[in-house]
């Protein structure tokens, strides 16, 4: 999640602009249905696709979605301040972090929704990814260290001290993980097998990176910045290999791997940047679309290309400065590419 004085100040500021008009040959992705959520707070989202099932983090736990029955809980699972929330490989069981409560929680993904596991972290959990080299969830904490956690034997086995406030993060599904550190403006590296930070690649220019993907047939790194930018990095050496203007405010890059795209929804000008992503030094932008503003994080369907991106319409500050969702505006925008 973007940090909190960043968003704020987004949000507060935000001036709708006008989207980039496509071309004949772009796709096309438009919004072809709202699904209405409960009030309150959202973060990450993901996308299960052995069960079909979209989960999003929210203020009071982890919200779920059966895209083909259309099947929700508001609060599959209870919680506090949820942020990453990942499918494992499988599809039975996910994680989701719970920052209010500093701790990541195990759970069945089925109707019933069991908890296996809450593990006690020492710092409140951010983003987590499942490295399969490793066989192990990778939580991000909010100062700094990384927990190591063993899904199947339900314990922590390490630690990884990367000494800064760490965001969204990806692997490459061969031993290397990737987090962006907003405070040094980079991406840290880390070798999986030996728990090695192996760089700290910091980008020209870059203000608050928050969301990452990894392009896997062009072995890139995908950091998007709080100021209209996303870089292209080489996962091997970390060298700046592109900057790509996209939306300011944005909090995810959103990768699917079938069509090699990459989608970029930012809050502060409601718009989602659609790139194609062909090559190390080729990505492109095919077009800019129309969101609404407070849009900023979201997951796709890999069988179907469908877009999920929680949304909501933004009043006055709260006596905390934070801006809120008005009541009965928060949804899901359902996207997709022109038929």
């Amino acid at each position: 999640m973007r940090r909190l004085p960043s968003l704020v100040a987004l949000l507060v500021s935000a001036i709708a602009v006008p989207a980039l008009a496509a071309d004949s040959g772009a796709p096309g992705y438009h919004v072809v249905d709202r699904i209405p959520m409960t009030d309150g707070w959202w973060d990450y989202a993901s996308f299960d696709p052995v069960h079909r099932n979209l989960f999003v983090s929210r203020g009071n736990g982890v919200f779920k979605l059966d895209v083909d029955s259309g099947l929700m809980d508001q609060r599959f699972i209870p919680g506090s301040e949820g942020r990453g929330v990942i499918p494992l490989p499988g599809g039975d069981m996910a994680i989701a972090n719970m920052a209010g409560y500093s701790m990541s929680i195990l759970f069945a993904t089925d109707a019933e929704g069991k908890v296996a596991k809450m593990f006690e972290l020492t710092q409140a959990s951010d983003a987590a990814l499942y490295e399969r080299t490793t066989k192990l969830v990778w939580v991000m904490g909010g100062h700094g260290e990384i927990s190591l956690l063993d899904p199947v034997k339900k314990e922590q086995v390490g630690t990884i001290e990367a000494g800064e406030e760490l965001e969204f993060a990806a692997t490459d599904g061969r031993g290397r993980v990737f987090v962006n550190a907003p405070e040094s403006h980079s991406v840290v590296a880390i070798e999986a097998g030996s728990r090695k930070i192996i760089g700290h690649w910091t980008m020209t220019g870059c203000e608050d990176p928050s969301g990452l993907a990894y392009a896997d047939e062009a072995d890139v790194v995908l950091s998007v910045c709080a100021n209209r930018m996303l870089k292209v990095l080489d996962a091997r050496s970390g060298k700046e290999l592109e900057t790509v203007a996209v939306g300011a405010g944005a909090d995810a890059v959103i990768y699917d791997e079938a069509t090699r795209r990459a989608f970029i929804p930012s809050a502060i000008d409601g718009v989602l940047t659609v790139l194609s992503v062909n090559g190390p030094r080729d990505v492109q932008v095919l077009e800019q679309v129309s969101t609404q503003i407070g849009t900023r994080t979201g997951a796709i369907d890999p069988k179907t290309g469908t877009l999920y991106l929680p949304t909501a319409r933004f009043g006055p500050l709260n006596k905390l400065g934070w801006p809120e969702a008005l009541p009965g505006t928060v949804q899901l925008l359902v996207m997709k590419p022109r038929p």
